[in-house]
This record gives C-alpha cells, sequence and structure tokens, in this order.
C-alpha cells in the first residue's frame, strides 16, 4: 500500500534538503492534550494534521448545542493548581473566555440539610467547550469524521484504508484503552502503557423546577455527586454528573435504565415532589484514570517518531492534559532537527 500525506504528496524523496518543505506531525484526537499540541506546533511552524473520529473537536470539552444556547456534558469545571496552566486561565478570564466559581454553591441532601460550599480555583467556561479547543487548534488542520485504525512508525493508517504518512512525528492523544488497539505495530509502547484503568461517569442534561436556591450542588450520596445549572436564561436546565460507583454499575446498561435511575436518585436527593425530565444521556466510558504511567508527560519510541500524551500519561485532569501536549510541542520545537522525543 502507498504511504502518502494528508494532502496525497510523496515528500520523503527530500525530506534532507535545506529547502524541503517544514516539519509534519500527524496528531490522532481533539481533545484538549491534542489540540494544545497541535496548536503549539503549528504557532512554531509545523505542518499540523489532526486527525478526530467524532464530527466535532473537544473529547471531555465537548458541547451539546440545543434549539437554544448549548451545554457541556463534560468537564464542568477547569482548574489550575500551578503555573503555566494557571497563567493560562488568567488569560482565558480576561478574554471573557471563563469566570471563576463564586458563590452560590450548596453541599448535602434534602432529607439531612443544605449547606454553604467552597470550589476554591475552579472556573466555569462562558464560551462552548468546543470552542475553546477550536481556539487551542490554531493553524493545526483538523480533518473530524475521520477514525483512525492503527499507528506504525511515522504514519497514520485510517480505518478507510487510507495510510497518511511521511510524518515527522505522530503524536496520540486519545485515552489509553483507545490507543492500545492501534499500537500493534509499536510493541514499545504498547507495553510501557502498563495496565492503565479509568472510571466512567454517567452525565444527565435534566430539566427540573424548585429544589435547593443555587447554581452548583454537590450532593453527598454515592449515586450522584455534581449538579451544575447551565444558563441564567434557563434556570430550569442541569447538567447531572454521576459518582464513579453508579457509572460502573450502569456501565452496559441502556441509556434508558441509566436516565430513569439517575432521575429517580435525583427526585429523592432534592426533594422533588414531580417527575425530572432527562433531555440528553452520556457515558464517559473514560472518565478519569487511575493511575498512569512511571511520571513525564509523554511517552514515546524515538525510533518510529510516535508519541502518546494525554492524562492518561501525565495524570488525571484538565490541567494535566493541557500541560502533556504542551510539554511535548515545546520539546519538539526546541529540539528542531534531532526531534529528541
Amino acid at each position: 500500500m502507498t504511504t502518502t500525506d494528508p494532502q496525497g504528496v510523496d515528500r520523503g524523496a527530500n525530506r534532507a534538503d535545506a529547502s524541503s518543505p517544514p516539519l509534519k506531525a500527524g496528531i490522532v484526537g481533539s481533545g484538549i492534550a491534542g489540540a494544545s499540541c497541535a496548536g503549539h506546533l503549528a504557532a512554531a511552524g509545523w505542518d499540523v494534521d489532526v486527525f478526530e473520529k467524532a464530527r466535532g473537536v473537544g473529547g471531555r470539552l465537548s458541547t451539546k448545542r440545543l434549539e437554544q444556547g448549548w451545554a457541556s456534558l463534560g468537564s464542568p469545571f477547569i482548574s489550575a493548581q500551578r503555573d503555566p496552566f494557571r497563567s493560562q486561565l488568567r488569560q482565558w478570564v480576561r478574554q471573557g473566555w471563563l469566570e471563576a466559581v463564586r458563590g452560590d454553591v450548596l453541599q448535602g441532601r434534602a432529607t439531612i440539610s443544605w449547606v454553604q460550599a467552597q470550589l476554591q480555583n475552579h472556573y466555569r467556561l462562558n464560551i462552548e467547550p468546543s470552542k475553546l479547543v477550536h481556539e487551542l487548534l490554531g493553524e493545526a488542520k483538523l480533518h473530524t469524521n475521520t477514525p483512525v485504525a492503527a499507528l506504525k512508525a511515522r504514519t497514520i493508517i485510517l480505518e478507510d484504508g487510507r495510510e497518511m504518512g511521511n510524518f515527522d512525528c505522530v503524536i496520540c492523544s486519545v485515552p489509553t484503552p483507545q490507543a492500545l488497539p492501534l499500537l500493534d505495530a509499536l510493541p514499545l509502547l504498547r507495553d510501557g502503557l502498563g495496565e492503565i484503568r479509568y472510571r466512567p461517569i454517567w452525565s444527565f442534561l435534566m430539566r427540573w423546577e424548585g429544589g435547593p436556591s443555587a447554581n452548583v450542588i454537590k450532593f453527598d450520596d454515592h449515586l450522584l455527586k455534581l449538579a451544575v445549572r447551565q444558563s441564567s436564561d434557563n434556570p430550569g436546565l442541569w447538567v447531572v454528573h454521576s459518582s464513579h460507583e453508579f457509572a460502573e454499575t450502569y456501565l452496559e446498561a441502556s441509556v434508558e435504565e441509566a436516565s430513569t435511575r439517575a432521575a429517580s436518585a435525583l427526585m429523592g436527593l432534592l426533594g422533588l415532589p414531580w417527575p425530572v425530565e432527562v433531555e440528553v444521556s452520556h457515558l464517559w466510558r473514560y472518565a478519569r484514570p487511575e493511575s498512569t504511567t512511571a511520571g513525564g508527560f509523554w511517552l514515546s519510541d524515538r525510533e518510529s517518531r510516535v508519541a502518546l500524551i494525554g492524562d492518561g500519561i501525565a495524570g488525571e485532569g484538565v490541567e494535566r492534559a493541557w500541560e502533556s501536549g504542551v510539554r511535548l510541542a515545546q520539546a519538539l520545537i526546541q529540539a528542531k532537527a534531532e526531534l529528541v522525543l
């Protein structure tokens, strides 16, 4: 099978020529890790192609568009423990993309009591999460609805059989259980991942009237953990996130069963006398990694020019995923022609 670049041109013959095209990267996945890596490389002059199996970007920062407005079924908040991500969040706040979560946070349950709670250093998005990810992508070329079947040295093999090759670096940013089946031709990377287990979460877009007056509710419960009001213009619309235990119990359940169980639990927690309407349900099968690889922000096979990034490598949370992509991009940019992974 012929190996081509994303534009279908064989560019391997003149790579050593000083007048050859910019360095090329192929990135699998457009979550925050892949997008941050792609944007940094593109800003440094790299020719970057991002392959995303879904119709939109974002991963766990994707957007659910509604008839009026939008909702975020993924990560409800973004927080930063240290620089450089703390500085990045401040920049997004100045741009009006984020705002700090302050006040109107309650914790408890209706059958016991509600108390005021705090979410220190947590931020909510004022723009669609997918728009933030699009901004991170910068000048990188995005290919949506383009699932990847396998990776090999400097090459991405698509499910339709095309081989996109002659990349100077291939970067995989999807959750590690999704990355493993792509790595049969790369045993060094496959074996390096080890046993990385993720815990799931069910998220539900729900509508109800009544209940406590708050914008964020933290439940003292083993089934549901958090409810976040989606818009002041539509105050009855919330996103409710389950516990890991709930999601593991209903991991293989139908959407209808999981939704019914969650709505019933929510009515009890809020003390609502009338039914809750569930408009959208989504299972995040790989919501949080329980473990990661042994240190570092990426895992790589230098000989094959393939690297893995994301929270399964660097640690859980948006901050670690973002930093994983940025750190690898910085290392590639600084190494220049040597491409030290």
